[in-house]
């Protein structure tokens, strides 16, 4: 009997067959180029990872929450369930969007998974993902020819917007004089007086400093009138980046009817993402806020010489599509250029590309594009694009606000009343 009962057991199929430890194995082409963000890379890139799969079958545990990842995780086949520390969680299923992002990107698992099917799950390098960001970042269509978009490539408009570029012919926008000033006084050792006289050039600049002094950004009891309180309050470096922020809205201008509403739409969105990266900075505790309002406002003004293009072209026919498309691809790499023109600092510089990259993780500590990152991400919550973004828990900006900032819980309700808080005091870029 016992003998039957061993030999019974040996001819079952081993419950959890996995693949050898870092055994490679040879996933189509197709299905590795649907991944987020590693398809980015090249085929020949893809092809070379080195690449595993395990199989689970159902109510089996995947990972654990709070256990090290040593890898890129992604669902290859089944069905997966995601679940938090409170019980809640999310479905993963096969070929749908949410698959081809990673099931885990940190260093630490946040979600436990469970195999809800018979289930095979794909692991890659964790340096895929710093590879495919930086592959990401250098994708510039005015150095790269092979980096132009298909759809552009016969575009009339977009290849003489880049033979403008290249021949610097292009109309800039230039920093304000008030803020250029005081940018450049405060790079030496400059009074409150000093610094009074300069804004005191621009009186509507003034004005605005003082209400802002005296919002609910502050949390200030006693009134002020005068911008030397002002600036006194605020201190210098705050005074510098709210000057700064206050004279953009005089950029976002055009003499054309339908590209003034481009541009303003443009602005909106600004004083929409500024709003929330105030927002997240004050409640991360590890990003100075002023300055994330004014990266917030910055993160899309490669936009303008788009636009500002378009309104000097009598002579080249474009449609609304290419117009979308040309600031699609370009305006990250042009934005970047405008705030070098501008000096602005390192911090800054790379918002208009880092920030839309959902999976660009270039130090472990939490970084300004972070804070604009995850405020583009939460701006797009409430609209049609929300069925594109990733899942929030995956992202590497979302790893270190840390567990009490925020939680893929969070209900877009609470963001909302925290952006209302600071609605009132940010009514002024509106005028």
């Amino acid at each position: 009997m016992f003998w039957k009962f061993l030999k019974k057991n040996a001819e079952q199929p081993e419950a959890n067959p996995k693949s050898a430890p870092g055994a490679k194995t040879a996933l189509p082409l197709a299905f590795l180029q649907k991944l987020v963000p590693v398809g980015k890379l090249s085929p020949e890139a893809l092809q070379a990872l080195n690449v595993s799969i395990e199989h689970f079958t159902p109510g089996q545990i995947i990972f654990n929450r709070g256990e090290n990842a040593d890898a890129l995780i992604y669902l290859y086949s089944g069905r997966v369930f995601l679940e938090a520390a409170n019980g809640s969680g999310y479905t993963v299923d096969e070929d749908t969007f949410t698959a081809y992002h990673p099931l885990s990107s940190h260093a630490d698992h946040h979600f436990t998974a469970i195999a809800k099917s018979a289930t095979q799950i794909a692991y890659l390098p964790l340096s895929a993902l710093q590879h495919s960001s930086n592959a990401a970042l250098s994708h510039n269509p005015l150095a790269n020819a092979a980096a132009v978009p298909p759809e552009l490539a016969d575009s009339d408009f977009y290849n003489a917007f880049c033979a403008a570029f290249r021949r610097d012919e292009l109309r800039l926008p230039s920093l304000p004089d008030v803020a250029f000033r005081l940018r450049s006084a405060l790079q030496k050792d400059i009074s409150i007086a000093d610094a009074v006289k300069i804004i005191n050039l621009d009186p509507v600049i003034a004005s605005k400093l003082i209400q802002v002094a005296n919002s609910p950004l502050y949390r200030t009891v006693n009134p002020i009138s005068k911008c030397h309180d002002a600036i006194n309050r605020l201190g210098l470096k705050a005074t510098q980046n709210l000057v700064t922020s206050i004279s953009m809205h005089n950029l976002f201008r055009s003499n054309n009817k339908l590209l003034n509403n481009r541009v303003q739409q443009l602005w909106r969105q600004s004083i929409q993402i500024a709003s929330l990266s105030y927002t997240l900075a004050g409640m991360a505790k590890k990003i100075n806020p002023d300055e994330a309002l004014l990266a917030g406002l910055t993160h899309n003004i490669g936009a303008l010489p788009i636009i500002t293009f378009a309104e000097s072209v009598n002579n080249i026919a474009y449609t609304e599509q290419e117009l979308d498309k040309t600031i699609e691809a370009l305006q990250d790499v042009v934005g970047e250029f405008i705030l070098k023109k501008w000096h602005f600092p390192e911090s800054l510089l790379k918002i208009p590309s880092q920030s839309g990259n959902w999976y660009y993780n270039g130090d472990p500590a939490l970084q300004m594009s972070d804070i604009v990152l995850l405020a583009r991400f939460h701006a797009q919550l409430g609209n049609r694009q929300a069925q594109k973004l990733p899942p929030l828990n995956t992202l590497p900006a979302f790893a270190k606000l840390g567990d009490r900032a925020l939680t893929p819980d969070m209900s877009l309700q609470a963001l909302h009343e925290a952006k209302q808080q600071i609605a009132e005091a940010l009514s002024f870029f509106r005028t």
